[in-house]
């Protein structure tokens, strides 16, 4: 996966998340005045997916490494 830094048409830095395949899976939910605000936008989503969990409609259920949450 890859992330993209952009300029938009007002000039606001963003970001999104591509994969293998080309397709966008997650793009920045703000536009950011500055590069390096956009910059570390990225590595705290970087940071936070280090360990993500799996949730459904009922709430957390499996880190990715597959073990059970309570």
């Amino acid at each position: 996966m890859v992330f993209h830094i952009y300029q938009d048409v007002v000039g606001q830095w963003r970001w999104y998340l591509s994969a293998p395949n080309g397709v966008k899976i997650a793009t920045a939910p703000v536009g950011y005045a500055r590069r390096n605000d956009c910059l570390q936008a990225i590595k705290r989503v970087r940071e936070a997916s280090a360990s993500p969990m799996l949730y459904d409609n009922f709430g957390p259920i499996a880190s990715v490494s597959g073990a059970m949450v309570a």
